[in-house]
């Protein structure tokens, strides 16, 4: 899927600016007439199509008399969301500088309902909807979608995507079927997914953002198949399997051998996507004590012994490191396992 999206996305751009070399020079690549976008790699194709976009939204908003993002109205975003606690305080500083800003990244406001948080994401812009508009509202909710993921540092399951435009126009795209469904013309834009991740810590520093991985659904869901997964996510998946089984995270030699070559090969590749196989533990443990603190009556100490910490102590001390509370007041304050556990009784 990665090619076709990004086909599409160099046509329009080659209609809008007349040539796709500028594209190319983005990544250190020098246009050839014999290369293929199927010879690129897929992180590449990602950064020349978000460029494009950036390149289209940016003339997009001259032609309606507006200034366009500058590098450093998304500084300020960034400063403010690497420093909130929470994916909700995330989202709710991202509407105020949105609006700090006047709105040159569009509008934003949160939603929920019930189990359902609801991000609705408008695009400042006159005139009424074009193939151009349309694609960049769908990389616009796609690059939110994965900015909010990364700084909690936990994947966010889009359950569907909205785009206030009409089939016809979103047909005309000609996109390939994407990883999530898309519900056209209901009078927004954006996607919903989990309210419960509202509550997650977040984990990203300003000193990160720097080193952030691709996380577009449009190209992380459509790697090619002589494409890996990233390494991360072997790893994290192992690491959680055994955590979640055994109770127990696996030492760095088993995932050697697990997924083949060297302890030092293994640790650039982790390195290179800007994690560690340490970071990846505490991930585990943190994802997995938010359950249990929220859906279980296990007390701190249970919880402590299934995390793999040598005590409660333990627990406790990279608990309040990661969220600022200790386990007991965030169950309290979410409200989870005081109720399970007098229903269990």
């Amino acid at each position: 899927m990665a090619e076709s999206v990004a086909e599409r996305v160099f046509a329009i751009y080659s209609e809008a600016f007349g040539s796709i070399e500028p594209l190319f020079e983005h990544v250190g690549q020098r246009p050839d007439g014999r290369r293929t976008l199927s010879s690129l790699p897929v992180a590449d194709l990602a950064r020349m199509t978000s460029f494009a976009i950036n390149q289209l939204a940016r003339r997009d908003a001259v032609m309606a008399g507006r200034q366009g993002l500058r590098g450093c109205d998304w500084r300020v975003v960034m400063y403010s969301l690497t420093s909130a606690r929470t994916l909700r305080e995330a989202i709710v500083r991202c509407c105020e500088c949105f609006e700090a800003i006047d709105w040159r990244c569009g509008k934003m406001a949160l939603r929920t309902h019930g189990d359902t948080a609801q991000l609705e994401l408008e695009a400042v812009r006159a005139g009424g909807s074009t193939s151009t508009g349309c694609l960049i509202d769908l990389f616009g909710v796609m690059e939110i979608h994965g900015l909010l993921g990364w700084l909690i540092d936990h994947p966010i399951g889009v359950r569907s995507a909205w785009l206030n435009h009409p089939p016809g126009v979103f047909a005309s795209l000609d996109l390939p079927a994407l990883p999530f469904p898309v519900r056209l013309a209901e009078g927004w834009s954006g996607f919903d997914f989990s309210a419960s991740l509202l509550d997650y810590p977040v984990m990203r520093s300003w000193e990160d953002q720097q080193r952030r991985p691709l996380s577009n659904l449009l190209f992380v869901s459509s790697v090619r198949e002589t494409d890996r997964m990233p390494t991360e996510t072997r790893v994290r998946g192992i690491a959680m399997a055994a955590l979640k089984s055994e109770g127990r995270l696996p030492a760095f030699g088993e995932l050697v051998n697990a997924l083949g070559g060297s302890e030092a090969t293994l640790r650039r590749q982790l390195a290179r996507e800007g994690t560690s196989y340490r970071q990846v533990r505490e991930s585990c443990r943190r994802e997995l004590a938010l359950h249990l603190l929220r859906r279980t009556g296990m007390s701190i100490e249970d919880i402590a012994g299934r995390l793999d910490y040598c005590d409660s102590d333990a627990f406790r001390q990279a608990f309040r490191a990661w969220t600022g509370h200790s386990p007991t007041a965030y169950r309290h304050d979410s409200g989870g396992g005081v109720g399970i556990q007098k229903l269990a009784g």
